[in-house]
C-alpha cells in the first residue's frame, strides 16, 4: 500500500521523460492512479469477504460441538412467507405444462372433441385429459407435467398421431404422492 501513493509521481515522470509532447496534462494520470488504487482496495475487500464466508462454512463443518445452528430472522419475513403460502393454497394446482392435442370452435368441435379424448384415453390410459371450453374454443389438453423437458418427451412420443400438438404452460393438478 505504500507504493500506491507514489504511483502517480512515477507515471508522471515516466511520461515526461519519454514523451515528445511539449505539454502534458497530468490530471488524467492522477485520476487513473486514484481509480486504480480504489479498484485495488475494493478487490482486496472482496477477497477478504469471500475468505471470511468460506471460513465460516469450515468452522461450522469442523466445530467441536456440531449440530446446532440458530437462524434469526425478522417477523416480517415469516409473515411474508405465510402470506405467499396462503395465496398459493387458494389457487388450484401448481405451475406446470400440458400438451394441447386438439382445439376447435363451433358445434362440430363440441362433437369431435370428446371423440378425440376417447381415442387418446384408449391409447394412453395413465395420462389425464382435460377438455376445456375457453370461449369460443373447445380444447383438449393432456398430461400434468412439472417440467418442460418431461412435456417435450411426451410430445415427441405422440407427435406422429397428433402433428398439431404443442406444449402450453398452465396450472396443473398436484402430483400424486
Amino acid at each position: 500500500m505504500l507504493i500506491i501513493p507514489h504511483l502517480h509521481t512515477f507515471l508522471e515522470n515516466g511520461i515526461k521523460k519519454y514523451s515528445n509532447f511539449a505539454t502534458i496534462n497530468v490530471l488524467p494520470v492522477r485520476l487513473f492512479c486514484i481509480l486504480f488504487s480504489f479498484s485495488l482496495f475494493l478487490n482486496v475487500r472482496t477477497m477478504n469477504a469471500q475468505v471470511a464466508g468460506t471460513q465460516l462454512i469450515r468452522d461450522l463443518q469442523y466445530a467441536q460441538t456440531p449440530g446446532k445452528v440458530s437462524i434469526v430472522q425478522d417477523n416480517n419475513i415469516v409473515k411474508l412467507i405465510d402470506k405467499h403460502l396462503y395465496e398459493e393454497s387458494k389457487r388450484k394446482g401448481i405451475t406446470g405444462y400440458r400438451v394441447r392435442i386438439y382445439s376447435n370452435s363451433g358445434k362440430q368441435a363440441y362433437i369431435d372433441g370428446p371423440k378425440v379424448q376417447a381415442e387418446f384415453i384408449n391409447k394412453y390410459e395413465d395420462i389425464k385429459t382435460h377438455y376445456i371450453f375457453d370461449s369460443p374454443f373447445w380444447s383438449l389438453y393432456v398430461g400434468d407435467f412439472r417440467t418442460h423437458s418431461n412435456a417435450m418427451k411426451f410430445l415427441k412420443s405422440i407427435e406422429a398421431q397428433y402433428p398439431d400438438a404443442f406444449i402450453v404452460r398452465t396450472r396443473i393438478n398436484y402430483p400424486a404422492l
